[in-house]
């Protein structure tokens, strides 16, 4: 009989070891899963406050046609909380990816792209072929600068007359 009891006691004994050190795992597994759960809303929160608008007049869309490469100038505006990174942008003519044509000018010249600042931007591609009054889908994506370990990210998609 003193045998079955030592037994039992070592198996209970075990028992509460082992569910002691599973604890302390899936503690240490719901901080993780919590603290990835806070980046994730803060990131959230920072694609939230960061947005871009089309500026200027959409119906008259400047298209420069006297170069090599056809150039289109478009205007848009941080209308965010975040100010957006004038430097890490993306422009999608009728879907193809266009670079940018010299330094984007910033309005007003702050350095900074913050709320209400207007971006001004020259794009070209070589298979631009575009012709006065002809209507292109144009799409800009930002993103902001880094706050809180994190970068909003916003797009625009607009269509747009161009204007010889």
């Amino acid at each position: 009989m003193a045998d079955g009891g030592t037994s039992t006691m070592i198996m209970l004994v075990t028992s509460l070891l082992l569910s002691g050190a599973a604890s302390v795992v899936l503690i240490q597994s719901w901080g993780e899963v919590t603290q990835a759960n806070g980046i994730n809303a803060t990131g959230r929160a920072a694609d939230a406050e960061t947005d871009v608008s089309f500026s200027g007049d959409r119906s008259d869309v400047l298209l420069d046609t006297s170069g090599a490469n056809q150039e289109i100038t478009l205007y848009f505006q941080n209308t965010g909380i975040r100010p957006l990174d004038k430097s890490s942008f993306s422009i999608f003519i009728e879907g193809t990816y266009s670079t940018t044509v010299g330094s984007a000018s910033l309005y007003p010249p702050s350095g900074v792209w913050g709320s209400d600042h207007v971006l001004e931007v020259t794009v070209s591609d070589a298979s631009f072929s575009f012709s006065d009054n002809d209507r292109v889908t144009v799409t800009i994506v930002v993103q902001s600068t880094v706050s809180e370990g994190v970068k909003g990210t916003s797009s625009e998609t607009a269509e747009v007359r161009l204007s010889v």
